[in-house]
C-alpha cells in the first residue's frame, strides 16, 4: 500500500510523533484538532439511531472537509487517515447521540461531555499506555450515562469493568492498530452493555450485513486484511 509500517516502530513516544508528522508532511503534531468542532456539530445534527451507521456516516462526511497534511510521503496519506486520535472522541459520542435519538433521557450537553472527555485520550495510547482510546470511549460514555465522578463508588467500578472487557476484546483482535476495527468492535459491544445493564436498546447491522463491510480498508497502511471480519477480503474464507 505504499507504506513502510517500520517508519513507525519507534519505541519513544516524542520520536514517534516527530516521524508521523514528517512522513504526513506536516510542520506541526495535533493538525486533527483543528476539524473536531465541526465533527461535533455534526454527530450533534443527526438524528441516526445505529451507531454504527452513524459512525460511518460521520467519517464519510468528515472526509469532505478533512485536510490532509500537503505533502506525504505516501499516496495513501493524501486522504483523511484512516487511523488517528479523533476517534477516541467520535465513539462515545456517537454512542450517546444514538441513545439520545432513540430517545432516552440524554441532551445535547450529554453529547458533547462525552466528546470532549474522549479528546483528552492522547494519540497511540493503544500501543503507548495500553488502553486503546476507542475501547475507553465505552468507559467514557458509561461515565456520562451513570454520572461517575472518582468519588462514586458503584459506578466507577461498572465503568473500570466494561472498559476492561473491551479492551480484552480489541486485545483478542490482535495485531497492529486500526481504528476502525477498534471502533467497530467497541460499538458493538457497547450496545450489548446498554441493553443489558439498562435496557436501553439500539439497532445494529445484523451479522450478515456486519461481515466484510469496512469500506475504509483500501486505505489503510496497517490492516488486518482477510483476518478482519469487517473486511470484505474475510469473505473469501467463508466460502471456501
Amino acid at each position: 500500500m505504499g507504506v513502510s509500517v517500520d517508519y513507525f516502530q519507534v519505541p519513544w513516544y516524542d520520536e514517534y510523533r516527530r516521524a508521523k508528522v514528517e512522513f504526513r508532511g506536516s510542520k506541526k503534531t495535533g493538525r486533527w484538532r483543528e476539524h473536531m468542532p465541526k465533527i461535533l456539530k455534526m454527530i450533534l445534527s443527526m438524528e441516526e439511531r445505529n451507531p454504527i451507521v452513524m459512525f460511518e456516516k460521520v467519517m464519510f462526511e468528515a472526509e469532505k472537509f478533512w485536510h490532509p497534511a500537503p505533502n506525504p510521503k505516501a499516496e495513501i496519506l493524501r486522504k483523511m487517515p484512516v487511523s488517528g486520535p479523533w476517534h477516541h472522541a467520535v465513539v462515545p459520542a456517537v454512542l450517546v447521540a444514538c441513545l439520545k435519538n432513540a430517545g432516552y433521557s440524554f441532551t445535547e450537553r450529554h453529547v458533547s461531555e462525552a466528546f470532549r472527555r474522549g479528546e483528552m485520550l492522547p494519540e497511540g495510547s493503544c500501543g503507548f499506555i495500553g488502553a486503546c482510546g476507542s475501547a475507553v470511549g465505552l468507559g467514557v460514555a458509561l461515565s456520562v450515562i451513570l454520572g461517575a465522578t472518582p468519588y462514586h463508588g458503584e459506578e466507577r467500578s461498572i465503568v473500570l469493568k466494561y472498559t476492561g472487557r473491551a479492551l480484552m476484546r480489541l486485545a483478542r483482535e490482535g495485531g497492529p492498530r486500526c481504528s476502525k476495527l477498534s471502533s467497530y468492535v467497541t460499538i458493538l459491544y457497547a450496545v450489548n452493555v446498554f441493553r443489558r445493564l439498562f435496557n436501553f436498546k439500539l439497532p445494529v447491522p445484523s451479522r450478515r450485513e456486519l461481515l466484510g463491510r469496512c469500506p475504509f480498508w483500501v486505505r489503510n497502511p496497517t490492516c488486518h486484511m482477510e483476518k478482519c471480519m469487517f473486511n470484505p477480503l474475510s469473505l473469501r474464507k467463508i466460502r471456501r
